[in-house]
């Protein structure tokens, strides 16, 4: 196939349709998880990551992208001011490597899925263990602003 012959042209047009309707069902997952969490939740946090430095990684850069993660975070922030939820973006450094129990930093790389704590012992999945940090941030976070009101 040439480029530019018709039966091209033709192939071309069914990637770019096929390219349309992957990111139309990613839009519609998002708009709907996002209305959900907004609409379900009154308080809900997330860690402040710096989506655009993190693309600049060569191994995360097509992740990242694909899932939308910053469509993702806007859809949510505006849909939680709406409904009148609280979004709390809590400082991302070290959620997944301090242990959700002690405290203890545990040094991994993404690789290791599996948070075994040398201090107390704790054995959780590498996202469970980060979801539970971001939980206690996002909790002292609401703590100092109910403390500044």
């Amino acid at each position: 196939m040439k480029r530019g012959s018709a039966n091209y042209v033709k192939q071309m047009i069914k990637v770019r349709s096929l390219h349309e309707k992957v990111a139309n069902q990613r839009r519609d997952f998002l708009h709907k998880l996002s209305y959900h969490l907004a609409k379900d939740y009154s308080i809900i946090a997330v860690e402040d990551l710096e989506i655009r430095h993190m693309v600049k990684n060569k191994r995360l850069s097509k992740s990242i992208s694909d899932a939308g993660w910053g469509m993702f975070r806007n859809m949510l922030s505006y849909k939680c001011e709406r409904n009148g939820s609280i979004l709390l973006k809590v400082d991302p450094a070290f959620t997944s490597q301090d242990c959700s129990t002690c405290g203890t930093r545990v040094k991994k790389s993404l690789s290791i899925r599996t948070h075994i704590c040398k201090g107390c012992g704790t054995i959780l999945d590498r996202d469970h263990n980060a979801s539970l940090n971001i939980l206690r941030k996002g909790m002292e976070q609401l703590d100092q602003m109910m403390a500044i009101d």
